[in-house]
Order: structure tokens, then sequence, then C-alpha cells
């Protein structure tokens, strides 16, 4: 007698992906791309209720007030935030600025306000060396990989706060690239820089 699993824990045969193996998903025009994700995903797109989503897919929820540390971002104390919630630093919009580096550096201030204010907001539950990244945008620095030989330079990028040396993209948890604009071109600058 054979075991079996149950229907639920059954395999799917395996099946090479497009967007693994095709070279218009490794090109760097996104129209390409997006062609060979919709191979993948064929005729229909599977989906799943929204609770099972929240529960198993989306990040914890904060345990920290949100209301009250809006109003720390908004405080004289912190400043970050206007009345009308919208973030100080931006007194232009970007596509109105000369350089996309300065359209996008009030991010370094908006970022460590947004930490102050969760450390104020959690009244003693949470201080700044729970941090576990930071935000550091050095638009013209190129990383070091042992892995990925290419020029690629992210705009922006949160890293490990307890890395050891020089940064690598191993040490990146989420990259930025910033566009003052949003046309097709813009969108397909931005693939570039995502790791293939």
């Amino acid at each position: 007698m054979t075991s079996q699993l149950p229907p639920t824990q059954q395999t799917a045969p395996v099946r090479v992906k497009s967007v693994h193996s095709d070279f218009y998903y490794q090109s760097d025009i996104l129209g390409d791309a997006r062609i060979a994700v919709l191979h993948d995903l064929g005729s229909s797109i599977p989906e799943i209720p929204f609770k099972t989503f929240l529960k198993h897919l989306t990040p914890p929820q904060p345990d920290f007030d949100m209301t009250t540390t809006i109003n720390w971002l908004k405080s004289k104390k912190i400043g970050a935030l206007t009345s009308s919630n919208k973030w100080k630093g931006f007194s232009k919009a970007p596509k109105d600025q000369r350089s996309e580096d300065a359209a996008f550096k009030p991010l370094l201030n908006i970022f460590s306000g947004v930490v102050k204010a969760i450390v104020l907001a959690s009244r003693g539950k949470r201080t700044e060396s729970d941090q576990s990244v930071d935000y550091i945008q050095h638009p013209n620095q190129v990383l070091a990989s042992a892995e990925r030989h290419n020029a690629s330079r992210p705009d922006g990028y949160l890293v490990l706060k307890d890395r050891k040396g020089d940064i690598q993209w191993a040490d990146i948890v989420l990259s930025c690239e910033f566009k003052q604009n949003d046309r097709d071109a813009d969108r397909d600058y931005v693939r570039v820089h995502q790791g293939r």
C-alpha cells in the first residue's frame, strides 16, 4: 500500500516559467516583460479571499498607534508632515526640480522623521535601536556584489542596519529608483536597475 499526500498538499508538476527563462522577460523593455508574465499566468489569474491575503501575504500590522504616529509627524517636534497630509521638503513637485538628486533628497529627513514618530508613538515600547534598516540615498554609488556584474546604481535603498563594511547588494532590503516624470521610458529605465 502506498501513502498519498492529501489533495491540499500535493505539488503541481514542475514547469519552466517564462519569467525565469524567457529572453523577453530578461530584456530591459518593460512591455516585453509584461507579456512574459502574462504568458506564465495563462488565461486566468487565481484569486484568494481577501482575509487570506491579509493573513498570509501582507506584512503584520504595526503594534503602534498609527493615528498617534501621524500626529507626531505633524507636530512641531518632528515636522515631517503638513496639516494637509503632504510631506514637508517637497515645496516643488519633483518634475519641476532641476535634478533627481535634489528632487528626492527630502526622503532622507522623511525617513528619519517616521522613525522618530514611531518611537514617540510607542510610549517606550520601541526605541531607535529597534530600527532594523537605514535609508541611504547615494545615486552615484555602484554597489558591490560577488554575483552581480553590472554598474547598477539605485537612487536610494533600505539597507540592513547591522551590516559590516561596505554596502553590498546582499545588504539591500529594498532598492529605490526615482523619476521626475511618469513616462513609459522612465518606467523602462527603472526596470534596468532591478536585479536579474
